[in-house]
């Protein structure tokens, strides 16, 4: 994903369109040369900054979108802390960056209305505007389609600006020699009820909160009976990350492979992208993207020396690199693929593929994902896992559609994971059941 060079390069040209607005706003409605007024080199500085920052913001917030005549899209998320919890458990730094943006961007806006605010009688009435604008942001984006209404992103604004606000205040109070021990609190105080709020959702191992199955189209059963399960149930299960890669574990995947083929890697080439990087071999044209999730496709132009079908070619590419794999569970002509299975401690999850192009030779697209495990955590028993059916939270494999599900029978259960949004696999069970008589298999919580 983007790196936080990437994300200040493609704001650059927006920040630059900002101050050329900027400018015709304040000859407008600042500098007004028709009138003969004195105007203080403060007083202009400080509008010529305000206009700049606000039109910045605004075209960075809005223009995106709308340059690259994006369909609206309109959406809602009013859940405290759970942005912010993906953000935190994500293997690449995409999310982290867009929540440090989130914040800094409008730290200069605490800073600016300190500024004002000095300058002004009442002035405190300003410090209004660190809660108002973001807030405004953000119905204007859910308004306009333009982007949706995010709870976080409109707490991280505002403690953004509250930052500002505490750092304007801590210098005016130096400069006029007070106590900077109440603006310094306004710094931490944000930061403390975050990081409490996030410690009090993510119990969880990597943050995972349990998923609510809920579909109302199924309803809630009316009984549910797990007496077949009494004592089958495993006491702990475990949750599983994925493994991110490092740039030095990346460089030492795209040796091996090259070494596979009897080549050795020439160089590397950046990329403003940090979730992957290219290599080229040495006296040759075949080149690898690794990704740093532990995807990665290897290009060959010239083709490959095929043994047996294109797949087992590729999977003994991947054995000469020292990838020791299970059997996969399926295989096809040009693909194989394994579903959460365990090699030397590790779990992989995924398929290789081998796509072959007349111009650009064949490509070998391994999308195995390394896993490894995380904290046990105590899975639910059959009387837990009964109240979990009964309050719902429950989905059935063949997207059965009833109103009001009556009787759930459970016969027997097992352990399957199950990957979410923040590359996890969470244990779920997969139970086989009578749902009002009927053999079905539904997916339920294991903790």
């Amino acid at each position: 994903m983007a790196s936080l060079k990437y994300y200040l390069q493609l704001g650059g040209k927006y920040v630059f369109a900002g101050l050329f607005a900027a400018i015709v706003l304040y000859l407008l409605f600042v500098l007004r040369p028709w009138k003969k007024r004195a105007l203080s080199k403060e007083y202009r500085a400080r509008w010529m900054l305000s206009l700049w920052y606000l039109c910045a913001l605004l075209f960075v917030t809005f223009a995106g979108r709308w340059v690259s005549r994006l369909p609206p899209f309109t959406a809602l998320s009013l859940r405290p802390f759970d942005a912010l919890r993906e953000a935190l458990v994500s293997p690449d730094n995409h999310a982290q960056n867009q929540m440090l943006l989130n914040a800094l961007a409008f730290v200069p806006l605490g800073l600016l209305l300190v500024w004002h605010a000095q300058k002004k009688e009442k002035g405190v009435r300003l410090y209004w505007l660190v809660l108002l604008l973001p807030l405004g942001i953000e119905l204007i984006q859910f308004a306009t389609g333009l982007g949706f209404f995010d709870l976080d992103d409109l707490l991280l604004n505002s403690m953004g600006g509250a930052w500002g606000l505490c750092l304007g205040l801590c210098y005016v109070n130096l400069k006029r020699h007070k106590s900077v021990l109440f603006p310094a609190l306004g710094v931490l105080l944000p930061i403390a009820a975050i990081t409490a709020g996030l410690l009090w959702l993510s119990a969880r191992p990597y943050g995972f909160v349990p998923q609510d199955f809920t579909d109302p189209a199924h309803g809630k059963p009316q009984s549910v009976s797990v007496d077949a399960l009494e004592g089958q149930l495993p006491g702990t299960v475990r949750v599983y990350r994925i493994v991110s890669l490092s740039e030095s574990e990346a460089e030492q995947t795209a040796d091996r492979l090259f070494a596979a083929l009897d080549l050795t890697r020439n160089r590397n080439l950046s990329n403003i992208y940090d979730d992957l990087a290219v290599y080229w071999a040495e006296h040759s044209n075949v080149y690898v993207w690794v990704y740093y999730n532990g995807d990665f496709n290897l290009h060959i132009p010239n083709g490959l020396p095929l043994e047996g079908t294109a797949a087992e070619t590729a999977l003994g590419v991947l054995e000469r690199a020292g990838y020791s794999l299970p059997a996969p569970d399926e295989t096809e002509e040009d693909r194989m693929s394994w579903s959460f299975h365990p090699a030397d401690g590790l779990l992989y999850d995924g398929e290789i593929r081998v796509r072959s192009n007349a111009n650009s030779g064949d490509v070998i697209k391994a999308s195995l994902r390394c896993l490894q495990p995380g904290t046990a955590c105590y899975a639910y028993d059959a009387d837990g896992l009964r109240r979990a059916l009964l309050s719902g939270r429950f989905s059935i494999f063949d997207g059965t559609n009833a109103e009001q599900i009556r009787q759930i029978t459970c016969q027997s259960a097992e352990i399957t994971w199950v990957i979410d949004g923040k590359n996890c696999y969470h244990p779920m069970y997969r139970i086989d059941c009578l749902i009002d008589g009927e053999q079905k298999q539904i997916l339920a919580p294991a903790f």
